[in-house]
């Protein structure tokens, strides 16, 4: 039943996702210069990244930061953690039992979470102005760190996928990398708080529209 009706829930989240987007990454267009920094933060990933000194232990924080987002969002669900693994191209966390409810975000987490870009939005609003642009490379770092383990770790072959449903996991993550950018987005503007707030209350606005033309588009036709 829970897998049934994930689907319109997935679906009914990428399109308030796509119309909450659209005018955001407008705005942003027009205001590119406030996310300068986070630009450099990625170009500079990518440029260590290439650079073997510097990578020789990518692998395995990659699969570090994979078991870490199974383990995160597993808490966050009540579930118990019974072991974390993380070795250089493999890794496992096993868990038990909480929210059951909680598993598509758990399986999924390694591919639209990322942590570490996350815990630096939160850490960005305890910073002084001047500073905001430190927070804000390394926001971008870390944001690319996510990418190059979103383009190593995603395909077919993860049992997190296929345990859940190739094309479920598909649009889920689709869903959760929409809502991940508007959130970056606003959190540059505002701040991840405002941008949380804005972003719930721009959904709900939105639910409440679409709601009211169902109902008038149901009695049009009694």
């Amino acid at each position: 039943m829970l897998r049934l009706l994930s689907f319109p829930l997935i679906i009914l989240l990428i399109a308030l996702g796509v119309t909450e987007i659209i005018p955001v990454v407008k705005w942003s267009i027009g205001h590119y210069i406030i996310y300068k920094w986070v630009a450099v933060g990625m170009a500079a990933y990518f440029v260590l990244s290439i650079i073997r000194i510097f990578n020789k232990n990518l692998e395995w924080l990659r699969t570090f930061s994979h078991e870490l987002s199974h383990t995160i969002v597993g808490m966050m669900f009540l579930r118990k953690i019974h072991s974390f693994e993380a070795g250089e191209g493999e890794g496992e966390m096993s868990h038990s039992g909480g929210l059951r409810f909680g598993t598509i975000f758990i399986s999924l987490a390694p591919y639209c979470l990322p942590i570490f870009t996350y815990l630096l939005l939160f850490l960005r609003e305890l910073g002084a102005q001047n500073s905001l642009y430190i927070f804000d490379i390394m926001i971008g770092f870390t944001l690319a760190f996510h990418i190059g383990c979103f383009r190593s770790q995603i395909g077919t072959h993860q049992t997190d996928i296929t345990s859940i449903g190739i094309l479920r996991s598909y649009l889920f993550i689709f869903a959760m990398w929409i809502v991940n950018l508007t959130i970056l987005l606003l959190s540059i503007r505002y701040g991840v708080i405002d941008a949380f707030k804005t972003l719930a209350i721009n959904y709900y606005d939105q639910i409440v529209i679409w709601w009211k033309y169902a109902v008038r588009f149901v009695q049009s036709l009694l």
